[in-house]
């Protein structure tokens, strides 16, 4: 009889902790494009800022619905750890938000976050506990991707104002940290290939729809769309030849095989390097409260 032998796939042993940072912003001029003064990169990050808050609250709400089906006590501190980041990025980039409306933008800011309103509900009172843990195991994806992609490019850290820098810096470890922990919790409670790309899939188009739609609106109240070689010097930074965009398309595609897992790709050497870059957090927040 042949046996073949397959290799059991592994976490680094990463620890999963809450960290306060409380960002102060300190210097951020409101005029000024804050990535490598470019409004279209700029918006495109903003806007997606402005889902966090929500977004991430849909995610801490999906895994806690169902950690209840996983005995493993490590897998349990896991859990605990990513619904206590969340909690902290939810924080974080809340303040960072308030600075983006800054009275120019309110209008636009106040209907993006009522459609981030309304499409959560939406998927909070029509899909199944385990669909709605689906499509944030996908959008996980797309965040812990995003973050690799920061990471792995100095130049693009380089690129942003000192005053926000480091939030992104933060948010992109931590998202490395905990990159795997939805997507174990779907497989721990039986889900299958098909739901997961399903949702992965239509998960993407609304980021895109949203993305896209905001971030125009953002272009056009500052009247980018009336200067074309800006747009499309943007637009190239970010879809063109090694954009910000561009370089995680790749990376989204390996979702889709069928014995995909987030740590097929070990960037944990990334974790240490860039926390050194980082001043000291505010505190550290483990609380039953936060973590439960």
């Amino acid at each position: 009889m042949n046996l073949t032998l397959v290799k059991k796939k592994t976490h680094p042993s990463i620890p999963i902790t809450p960290r306060r940072m409380e960002f102060s912003f300190e210097g951020i001029k409101h005029d000024d494009y804050w990535f490598d003064n470019d409004p279209v990169l700029t918006h495109l990050l903003n806007i997606l800022s402005l889902t966090f808050p929500d977004g991430e609250r849909f995610f801490v709400d999906s895994v806690r619905a169902l950690r209840d089906q996983v005995q493993d006590k490590d897998r349990q501190k896991d859990i605990s750890g990513f619904i206590g980041q969340e909690a902290m990025h939810s924080l974080e980039h809340q303040a960072f938000n308030d600075l983006i409306a800054n009275g120019k933008y309110d209008d636009i800011v106040n209907h993006a976050l009522n459609v981030t309103n309304k499409l959560l509900a939406g998927a909070r009172q029509h899909m199944s506990k385990r669909q709605q843990l689906a499509a944030t195991a996908g959008l996980e994806h797309f965040t812990a991707i995003l973050a690799d992609a920061i990471l792995r490019r100095p130049d693009l850290v380089e690129s942003m104002d000192p005053a926000v820098r480091d939030l992104w810096v933060w948010h992109a470890i931590e998202e490395t940290e905990h990159k795997a922990v939805a997507f174990d919790l779907y497989k721990e409670v039986n889900g299958n290939y098909l739901e997961r790309q399903r949702l992965f899939l239509s998960s993407t188009v609304y980021l895109i729809g949203f993305s896209s739609y905001f971030t125009w609106q953002m272009l056009k109240r500052d009247k980018i769309h009336r200067k074309p070689l800006t747009l499309a010097k943007g637009l190239w930074k970010g879809f063109g030849y090694k954009g910000v965009i561009s370089s995680i398309i790749p990376a989204w595609f390996t979702y889709l095989k069928p014995g995909f897992h987030p740590w097929d790709d070990d960037n944990s050497a990334l974790i240490e390097e860039w926390r050194s870059t980082l001043p000291e957090p505010g505190g550290v927040k483990e609380s039953s409260r936060i973590a439960s």
